[in-house]
């Protein structure tokens, strides 16, 4: 394999995460938008097939609104993760495309909820660090377009195959994280 392989890259990477939740205890969610940024590593087997590594700072989560006796009441699920996707990845003429298994270690958690009534707001902040699992699994599928200059833009989903609660009122319900990301990454050599 070693005498096949044609290009070793890396390069970085950032864009837009839209998250949320999905599952049985998560039906009321609805999409929250984060970021995500870091590196990424193409190991080009040949010119049509590669291995392509990342690590990324992703910011998932997701948003539940609801109105109750006059009151409006958000509530805004912020969780960082570094995201370890590796992923087999086919190119033809600059359109690519990319799958493989993911691996997410948590490193903050926030629960932020909003509550109004009349005109007044009040938000409450709380650290929710420990209350989902500290490693969430899951896969990643994408396709998009890399021009001979290394810039490329790329859209992909992310879907968690493990319950993310550990702890807290949510323990043992089903809720998984979700979501899309729309990336611009600059790989140099990426063509070689």
């Amino acid at each position: 394999m070693a005498g096949t392989a044609s290009a070793q890259s890396v390069g970085i990477k950032a864009g837009l995460n839209y998250g949320s939740l999905t599952g049985d205890d998560a039906k009321n969610h609805d999409y929250r938008p984060g970021y995500t940024v870091g590196l990424t590593a193409r190991y080009g087997l040949n010119e049509l097939i590669g291995v392509q590594t990342e690590a990324l700072f992703t910011s998932k989560g997701a948003k539940h609104s609801y109105s109750t006796n006059g009151t409006d009441i958000e509530n805004r699920l912020r969780l960082n993760y570094l995201d370890i996707p590796v992923l087999l990845h086919l190119q033809v003429s600059g359109l690519y495309f990319e799958l493989g298994p993911q691996v997410s270690f948590l490193l903050k958690g926030k629960q932020i909820t909003e509550v109004s009534r009349s005109n007044t707001t009040t938000t409450t902040e709380t650290d929710i660090t420990d209350n989902p699992y500290p490693i969430d699994f899951g896969y990643a599928a994408g396709i998009g377009y890399r021009a001979p200059s290394g810039i490329g833009l790329g859209l992909r989903y992310n879907g968690g195959l493990k319950k993310l609660d550990d702890e807290g009122s949510y323990e043992g319900r089903e809720r998984y994280n979700t979501g899309f990301q729309l990336t611009l990454s600059y790989v140099p050599g990426y063509n070689r």
